[in-house]
């Protein structure tokens, strides 16, 4: 199959999509700094990613009982949800109250590792079963290539720009070339995430 008859394939069109934004995420080369620029000390930090394997290692299992009984659709969809709720747990979390920021962190690391396990082998699952039954299952190992090369290129892509955006002279040069609409509109978003509440 070529790559134009492979993405004519709903699922796996998706497939290629969830896996590519999945692991898409911008503060992963700042990974370490971000969580103790939030307050939390090397120990919690250490904690929260034994927390994290932990919960994905406990509910790989359950997730496989889940795929079965509610459908791998529904699971890749309630992972996504789950994703969405975990990253936005970091953007608007008060930064003045250390307890409350362990905590959250620690909410989000359950809810980040559950994603995981929920995600884990279904979003395949789903993609090969539509080739399987299209009878094109020959194709799966040239749709696995296509979503480790997109996966790394979009990987290499978000790595560049989230570091990027942690440092202080390029954004002080992206904020310089905004014009003063768009120059409050980012004072106000950094005055609300970075002002304890």
């Amino acid at each position: 199959m070529t790559l134009k008859e492979i993405l004519q394939v709903r699922n796996v069109r998706y497939f290629l999509m969830f896996r590519c934004s999945y692991f898409a995420r911008f503060y992963y080369p700042v990974f370490t700094l971000l969580y103790l620029d939030y307050g939390l000390t090397l120990s919690q930090f250490a904690m929260l990613n034994v927390i994290w394997a932990a919960t994905i290692v406990i509910a790989e299992v359950p997730s496989g009982a889940f795929a079965d009984t509610l459908g791998r659709k529904k699971l890749v969809v309630l992972s996504s949800i789950i994703m969405f709720v975990e990253i936005a747990m970091i953007a608007f979390v008060p930064t003045g109250n250390p307890s409350l920021v362990f905590a959250v962190f620690l909410v989000n690391r359950i809810l980040s590792g559950l994603a995981m396990a929920l995600a884990s082998g279904a979003d395949e699952a789903l993609a090969y079963d539509t080739l399987k039954e299209q009878g094109k299952e020959e194709a799966w190992p040239h749709v696995l290539q296509i979503q480790i090369r997109v996966a790394s290129a979009v990987g290499i892509f978000v790595t560049l720009i989230g570091a990027a955006m942690y440092d202080v002279d390029v954004m002080g040069s992206v904020y310089n070339c905004l014009d003063g609409q768009h120059q409050r509109a980012l004072r106000t978003l950094c005055v609300f995430r970075f002002t304890p509440l």
